[in-house]
């Protein structure tokens, strides 16, 4: 019954466990060569127990000998102990290289299995569309690679090392003990069916609680992570209180389960020790009685107690190993919500495409195209056409939520259209090869997310072997150059997480030079002159307009002198394109553009 509980639990983590598609290979090592070590060590390991008994058979033989015939063998006796002396130390040390072994391929493999989980998460992360991550919390996902994966690998590690090492020792010991004595055998061992529907019971609570626990867990890390990130906000609203409260609260929830959890295996790691020591006395006594009947030896009884005693340990931690395989289960199955969301960007789903698109001399078009943001009533784009000629300037206006920043997305590959086409050179946008087409995409969104890192790493993220001139080259056409040199370390400069360092309009121009140095043929802007002076704007879009001849630009923004540089204007209201034109056209036009124009100028 115990071993049917314990494969029971393998069984259902493992079926969680290779959903994930973990190399098998590395597993069946694992199973494999570890089992063979914990096998010889547990072998090596029944010995002594063996040689103990023989000794204590022979002090009695000896004792009675002496008692019949008053003269003593102990000469004999004492050069049989001392070989059964050196015998034990032999075994114990055989025992302990082979225990080494076992750890060293269980626990380094598991360690292993813990670095490919890993990265396949961290893949899978990469891999994910940006509508995922608007539905998820950045900390529940930190967890999961973190703490998840952690309770994954303590099962795969300690906890499977530690459950062989107890199938293995049951099998072995059970089946010496039955040969000495399966009278005395059966009953040392009958507390053990009720120990397996102990923890049977006990498994499904352990497990629900463990997902509880892992919850609140992530919500608790989801809030820390948000209170950092935006902690100049907090200070300055002088929210630390609410804040706090609010940290305190989801505190205490957590700490809630975590009591309930805790409150199970103060419970069940007394009751398995109790059963053990059950089995002892049962040894104990029944062996007494069976030596007075001259059933077995007093040295039987003793190899009993001590496989009793070695029995201890491995039955004991049937209670951690449970709540390791419960809680891995509950992880595992956690990870498993995201590896198999099949919500992924067409970056991954493109990878096969054999129409590699490296230039764009036909231009774009979009043809009836229509999304909607998930949770989203209404359409974010409505039936949106829209002909864009390769190497030209396109302005796109409207207010907010027009629908400009979603249109830009669609054209960087971000969102793919609900309805419509997306066409680069007359070829759907579903028929490219979208690793081969970012690569000559520049895209510079509203909010530029910098790294924490030196202003030279995060312009050269695209490329980090361009070239020093040309890095200056592009500093100085978004006039940032003299800026950075004005730094202590220049572009060395450590800017901190998200480049809280920088002023808006440094941040601003740092993401429109890694989108240029890498030169881009297809350049996307969207609103990045927002936090930038009238008199630097005018210095960028001189370079743009006359050094970026072979590159298509669509730029969005809501200061409308930028858009008089474009051949082509798009006008946006609630999702819907109301008027397209040149500056000039558009101005002379009574219409939405017209009315924005004039309003700026007052």
């Amino acid at each position: 019954m115990l071993l049917i509980a314990l494969i029971i639990f393998y069984l259902r983590f493992f079926s969680n466990l290779l959903i994930t598609g973990q190399t098998t290979t590395v597993l069946f090592f694992l199973i494999v060569i570890g089992f063979v070590f914990i096998v010889f060590a547990n072998i090596f390991a029944l010995f002594p127990a063996h040689l103990i008994g023989k000794s204590f058979n022979l002090i009695v033989e000896e004792i009675n000998y002496l008692q019949e015939h008053f003269e003593s063998t102990e000469s004999s006796l004492y050069r049989l102990l001392l070989l059964y002396t050196f015998l034990l130390i032999f075994f114990a040390v055989c025992r302990g290289v082979f225990m080494f072994c076992m750890r060293q391929t269980i626990i380094v493999v598991s360690r292993n299995i813990e670095y490919d989980l890993k990265n396949e998460i961290y893949q899978k992360y990469q891999e994910l569309s940006i509508n995922f991550y608007a539905k998820n919390d950045s900390g529940d996902l930190l967890n999961r690679i973190t703490e998840d994966v952690n309770r994954v690998r303590m099962y795969l590690g300690p906890a499977f090392m530690y459950s062989l090492n107890l199938l293995t020792l049951i099998i072995l010991i059970v089946s010496r003990m039955y040969f000495v004595s399966p009278v005395l055998t059966l009953i040392v061992l009958s507390p053990l069916p009720l120990l397996s529907f102990l923890i049977y019971k006990v498994s499904n609570r352990i497990n629900f609680n463990s997902g509880v626990v892992q919850e609140k867990l992530s919500l608790l890390t989801n809030i820390v992570q948000e209170t950092f990130s935006g902690i100049r906000l907090v200070k300055s609203f002088v929210r630390e209180k609410e804040v706090g409260s609010q940290f305190n609260h989801l505190s205490e929830k957590y700490m809630k389960e975590y009591v309930n959890l805790a409150r199970i295996n103060s419970v069940f790691f007394p009751l398995v020790l109790l059963l053990v020591g059950v089995s002892v006395l049962l040894t104990v006594y029944v062996g007494g009685v069976l030596v007075v009947n001259q059933q077995i030896t007093v040295g039987e009884v003793a190899e009993f107690i001590i496989y009793v005693n070695m029995l201890t340990w491995p039955v004991t931690s049937i209670g951690w190993v449970t709540e390791v395989v419960q809680r891995a289960s509950a992880s595992q199955a956690r990870i498993n919500e995201f590896l198999l969301i099949e919500d992924t960007t067409i970056f991954s789903r493109s990878k096969h495409n054999v129409c590699n698109l490296t230039t764009i001399k036909q231009g774009l078009k979009l043809s009836d195209v229509c999304y909607q943001y998930p949770g989203s009533k209404v359409m974010s784009v409505s039936n949106i056409s829209m002909n864009i000629e390769s190497n030209s300037i396109v302005g796109l206006v409207g207010g907010v939520g027009s629908g400009k920043s979603t249109i830009l997305k669609l054209m960087s590959g971000l969102l793919q259209p609900e309805l419509g086409k997306l066409l680069f050179d007359n070829v759907e946008s579903h028929m490219l090869n979208w690793d081969q087409l970012r690569e000559h995409i520049g895209y510079v969104s509203q909010d530029v997310f910098l790294f924490s890192d030196t202003i030279k790493n995060n312009i050269l993220f695209s490329d980090s072997n361009i070239s020093e001139e040309l890095l200056l080259d592009t500093l100085d056409n978004v006039c940032l150059l003299n800026e950075i040199k004005a730094f202590n370390d220049g572009l060395d400069t450590y800017i901190g997480e998200g480049g809280v360092t920088l002023s808006g309009g440094q941040r601003q121009r740092v993401g429109l030079a890694r989108a240029l140095i890498k030169k881009p043929k297809l350049l996307l802007l969207d609103d990045v002159f927002s936090n930038v002076d009238s008199s630097t704007e005018l210095k960028i879009l001189k370079y743009i307009t006359e050094k970026l001849k072979n590159t298509t630009i669509v730029l969005s923004s809501h200061r409308l002198s930028v858009l008089t540089c474009c051949t082509n204007i798009f006008v946006f209201k609630s999702g819907f394109l109301i008027q397209k034109g040149s500056h000039t056209d558009l101005i002379a036009t009574d219409g939405e553009y017209r009315r924005l124009f004039f309003n700026q100028l007052r």
